[in-house]
This record gives C-alpha cells, sequence and structure tokens, in this order.
C-alpha cells in the first residue's frame, strides 16, 4: 500500500506500507543502528535448511520474510516466484506469463527481485526488467533490489523506480578497503598498501548524505539532472541510463509532468533524450501547425532569457522592425537545442520557458537533426512565402539544404553578432523586401486568435482544439492573461503567461467533451464535493499527464473538470493520493449526476 506525493523518472515518493511495516519511500535497509530512521534489516536466526530468513524493523513494527537460497545463489533459477511474507514476493526474472497472472492476482505489496544483482551487471536486461515489471504490475508495489546499492548509484536506482536499496554492497566493499564517494565513484587502495577496512559508521554516512541528496532532488524536480552529474563517477551508469532512455521511454515520459515553474538545466549529452524534450519534439510534429496568416517565417537564434521575447537581443529584434507594413504576417520562431525551434506563440510553453544549456555555437548531429526536422515542419504546413534567417551563416549553414530550392531565402546576417546596428539594419531591410502589405482579414484579432489555436493543438490536440476555437468566439484580457469566451460571453478557458496551458472552464469543457479531451470517470456513488482522489476514480485515460486540462465524468455524464495532480494510469493503479484538482463543478441539471455538487472552486 503506498501513496505519491511528487513523481521523477519511474520514482514515486511518499509513504508505503508492508504488512504492519510503514516506510518512506525511496528508502535504504542497513544494519543497526540503521540510516536516518530508517528500516533496520536484519538476518533472522533459525531458519530451516535451503531457507534464509531476514526481518526488516521500523520502530516498534516488522515484517518477516523467509525466502528459499537458490541455486546457484548469485543468479538464482530463471523464472523463480515465490510468496516470501504477507503481500511480500520474491522473484527471478524473466517469468513466464503464467507466472505473471499469478503474481497480479496476488496484489504484491512488496516485490524482492532477487536476481537484480545479475542483470544489473548485464546492463540492458536490469533495463528490460525493470520495465516488464512496472507495465504489468503498475507502479503500487513497492520494489527492493538487494545489494545493487553503492552511494553513487542511488540517484540512478531511485530514477528507474527501485523503491527499497540496502546498504549490503558498500559495507561489503568497506571490508575490502574500499570507501565510497558518489561523486567521483570509489576510492580504490592502492595494491602497495595495506588492506585497511573502512569503518562501517563512514560507509553508513556515505550513504546517509546522497539519500538526503536524492530526496532534495526529487523535491526539486532534479533528479533526472543529478543522475546525469553521477554518470561520470561509473561508466556503467551511462550505459543503464541510454539504454532506459530507449526501452523505457514510454514509461519515462508518461511520469512527466506538462506543466512547471522551474528552470531545467540540459548541461550533458544526456540530457537531449530527457522525456520532456522528446515530447515536446514529437508533439511539435504531430499537432503543431503555424498560424495561417503567417507568409514570412523569420528565424532567430535563442537566447538565454525566457521567455525569449524579454530578452535583449530579442527585444532588439522586434525595435528594429517596428513600423514595417503587415508585420503580422511575420512569423517569429527561435532555433534552440534541445526542443529544435520554438516559435513566438509557444515560448511560455513548458519545458520551453525554463530551460538552460551551454552554448558553442557548435552543433552534435542529433541537434542538428531536431532543428531540420522542425524546420522542415513548418515549410511543410506553413503558407509561408519566403524565409529570412537571421543567423549566422557559418554556425547554421546546415539549415541551407532543409529549404526547397523554389522558396525565397536569405539570410540577414554575415557572422555570429546578431544585435549590432549593422546586423539591426539588415534584419529590417530582408524583412521589408519580402513582407506583403496586405493586412490580415479580421484585423490583429484574428493573429492572436490563430496563435492561441496553435498553442491549444500543442495541448488539446488538433481536434480538440478547433472544437475550443470554434466560432463564435472572443479574445479578453492582456498577453500575459488572456480569457478565451463564447458569443454569450461565457468563459471557456483562460491563459496565463507563467503557466503556459490553459485552463478549462465548465462552458469550455462541454466543447470538448467527446472530442478526444482527456477524461476520468468516477465512481458513481461519490459525491463529489472537493478534489477527487485515487480510491474513487473507476478509469482515466492513459494519455493524462501531471498538469492536465481533464473532464470528469460520472456515468458517461460530465461532472466537473479540473487539473490532473496524478498520469492517468497511476490513478487506477495507486490506492491513495490525489488524483485531480477539481476547479469547477456543474450543476446537477447542466451535466451532472445528483451529488455532483453546484459550486464552481
Amino acid at each position: 500500500m503506498r501513496s505519491a506525493n511528487s513523481l521523477e523518472g519511474l520514482a514515486v515518493t511518499g509513504s508505503g506500507s508492508v504488512g504492519a511495516l510503514s516506510l518512506e519511500l525511496p528508502g535504504l535497509l542497513a544494519p543497526p543502528p540503521g540510516i536516518g530512521g530508517g528500516p533496520v534489516l536484519l538476518a533472522g536466526a533459525g531458519a530451516p535448511p535451503g531457507k534464509r530468513r531476514l526481518r526488516l524493523e521500523r520502530g516498534t513494527s516488522a515484517l518477516d520474510l523467509e525466502l528459499t537460497v537458490p541455486t546457484p545463489e548469485i543468479s538464482g533459477p530463471p523464472g523463480a516466484l515465490e510468496e516470501i511474507g504477507p503481500r511480500s514476493w520474491l522473484l527471478h526474472l524473466p517469468l513466464a506469463d503464467p507466472d505473471w497472472e499469478r503474481l497480479r492476482a496476488a496484489s504484491p505489496e512488496l516485490l524482492l527481485f532477487g536476481n537484480a544483482r545479475a542483470l544489473l551487471d548485464l546492463g540492458r536486461p536490469f533495463i528490460e526488467a525493470v520495465g516488464e515489471l512496472r507495465r504489468r504490475l503498475g507502479a503500487a508495489p513497492i520494489l527492493w533490489a538487494p545489494r545493487v546499492a553503492v552511494p553513487e548509484r542511488l540517484a540512478l536506482l531511485t530514477y528507474l523506480g527501485v523503491d527499497l536499496l540496502d546498504a549490503t554492497e558498500g559495507l561489503w566493499r568497506g571490508a575490502e578497503g574500499e570507501a565510497p564517494d558518489a561523486t567521483l565513484g570509489p576510492i580504490l587502495r592502492r595494491k602497495d598498501e595495506p588492506m585497511r577496512p573502512v569503518p562501517p559508521e563512514e560507509i553508513l554516512n556515505a550513504y546517509r548524505l546522497e539519500m538526503a541528496m536524492v530526496r532534495r532532488a526529487l523535491a526539486d524536480g532534479r533528479l533526472r539532472e543529478l543522475v546525469e552529474v553521477r554518470l561520470g563517477s561509473e561508466p556503467a551508469q551511462a550505459e543503464l541510463l541510454r539504454h532506459a532512455d530507449r526501452q523505457l521511454a514510454d514509461l519515462l515520459e508518461e511520469r512527466v509532468p506538462v506543466i512547471s515553474d522551474r528552470m531545467g538545466r540540459y548541461a550533458y549529452r544526456e540530457s537531449q533524450r530527457r522525456p520532456e524534450v522528446r515530447r515536446y519534439r514529437r508533439r511539435f510534429v504531430e499537432r503543431y501547425r503555424p498560424p495561417p496568416s503567417k507568409r514570412v517565417l523569420l528565424l532567430v537564434p535563442c537566447s538565454k532569457t525566457k521567455p525569449y521575447r524579454y530578452s535583449r537581443s530579442h527585444r532588439r529584434f522586434s525595435r528594429a522592425l517596428e513600423g514595417l507594413s503587415g508585420l503580422a504576417r511575420l512569423h517569429v520562431t527561435s532555433v534552440t537545442s534541445p526542443l529544435g525551434v520554438v516559435p513566438r506563440e509557444l515560448e511560455d510553453l513548458p519545458p520551453a520557458r525554463h530551460y538552460d544549456i551551454p552554448v558553442t555555437g557548435e552543433w552534435d548531429e542529433e541537434e542538428r537533426g531536431a532543428v531540420r526536422q522542425a524546420v522542415e515542419h513548418l515549410l511543410s504546413t506553413g503558407k509561408y512565402a519566403s524565409v529570412v534567417l537571421h543567423l549566422d551563416p557559418h554556425e547554421y549553414g546546415f539549415l541551407t539544404e532543409t529549404f526547397p530550392p523554389e522558396m525565397e531565402t536569405s539570410w540577414s546576417l554575415l557572422d555570429h553578432r546578431s544585435t549590432t546596428p549593422e546586423a539591426l539594419a539588415g534584419l529590417r531591410a530582408a524583412v521589408e523586401r519580402v513582407l506583403p502589405a496586405e493586412p490580415v482579414q479580421g484585423g490583429p484579432l484574428t493573429v492572436v486568435r490563430e496563435e492561441l489555436q496553435a498553442l491549444a493543438r500543442m495541448q488539446f490536440g488538433t481536434v480538440a482544439a478547433e472544437a475550443l476555437f470554434a466560432p463564435p468566439v472572443r479574445l479578453h484580457g492582456r498577453p500575459w492573461f488572456q480569457r478565451l469566451s463564447d458569443a454569450a460571453g461565457k468563459d471557456l478557458a483562460t491563459l496565463q503567461e507563467r503557466r503556459g496551458l490553459f485552463q478549462l472552464t465548465m462552458e469550455g469543457a462541454r466543447r470538448l467533451d467527446g472530442v478526444g479531451a482527456p477524461g476520468i470517470e468516477f465512481e458513481p456513488q461519490l459525491e463529489l464535493l472537493g478534489d477527487l482522489f485515487t480510491p474513487g476514480v473507476r478509469s482515466a485515460d492513459r494519455g493524462i499527464r501531471t498538469g492536465d486540462a481533464v473532464l470528469l465524468r460520472r456515468a458517461g455524464e460530465l461532472a466537473a473538470v479540473g487539473e490532473a495532480a496524478l498520469p492517468g494510469p497511476l490513478m487506477t493503479e495507486l490506492p491513495r493520493g490525489l488524483a485531480v484538482q477539481v476547479r469547477h463543478r456543474f450543476p446537477p441539471a447542466l451535466g451532472g449526476a445528483p451529488g455532483a455538487g453546484s459550486t464552481p472552486r
């Protein structure tokens, strides 16, 4: 039994219990005196031949386990499955389908991954085993991987969803004179030095400090960053992370929120493969369409300041173009790594609003490929007649082959200096030469509407965005706070700059009902007076991500709208925890069953 406070990677932080034993997750097991008040791992006495007894204690609660000693003990027989205690099972992966069915029927609370150490040494099989386990059994079971944890691995193993780790391996290595160091990896004694065992308290202190770092990173949403920092301590970790980014891509993306208010630091090559980066690139190609009124594509460099429009360089670009006739036809788009390109209307969309990356002027092939793919998508779906590149032709020359010969393309720079008076004059001249003079039909509000609809496509998908913006609609507010309403003046959605995504009202939810918007069905007998928690969730769309605007239904009827606090799959996998922060509830006469509540939150 577990609940979720926060998610990152496959890690689920919060409380958990197995029988009478309560746990803080992620957790560390160690012999007395333990680590930071966590559970103590004891070897039980009096086990019958061929058996081993273990006891986990925390305070006055305890869990006793009895497991068969495998032969050979290090790897264990493939496909072994054994019940070893209350709602506790020992498994050696891979398992056959009947064993998985047996395990799923047992609803285990604790899984002891018996051959984790052997598979970890092989690399990819460990990642595949973790993936199969979570896909088949979900996030609810607490996973203990024995004797794989040393301090420098705690971040990665936690990121991969291992809930319980133990200090056994570090103590064993310490007895042979190996001192732990989470930053550089183990400090080995020189061959000409006598072996001096490392004091157990020194080893446990290293575990204690690193686990505190892991928990702090989890609380700040920076566990992936810590994982990448620790890769240098052990090359095998880089191998495991690369396998995980490929083999577990669906599970990792599932856990990443669509909203964020923190700065993401993308300092390593592995940062290019982060789930939120891949999701942005994929959704850009699948969902994004340039505003139809845009006729000239202007490609500019990104900036350290986010959103780009507030940076010194981009403000200079804007001032250089002031007063040009037909400026509404210009589509300003920033070229950037790791996202590829970010059109002006998507600058507040996470992760575009909050990221930092080293800038050297050198692009590797993966970065070039992401930019080329995005630009090709813009050209194939937009209605551009011309392209202006206010980019260094030497640095961005790899884009030349992207443009079709029939499209008018011009470079407004000769070098990397984009904000000198000469460069800005060249920008204005290049844009003025190709910018159509005819105004946009419907005026400036038409352009704003198109840009907001492009953002809605990224959030909801094409069909739902078209339903939300189906005429007649009206726009109200300022650039930093937009309101979308219908012809009667009833609000459909609001958009705050700092959040970057639409929040739906009751009327907006009605427009999206039945057109692919993410939805949740909750128990018919539930009186929805506040937020929705996981015990009340009957089913949830698997595509729901934390932060998504979601529709809540009772017996198929629209009852409320809110913001997802968990990914859709975890709403039904976890027995406890907040599922949806409810924003508005429908009066029973307007779309909810009796008891749905009548007061908007």
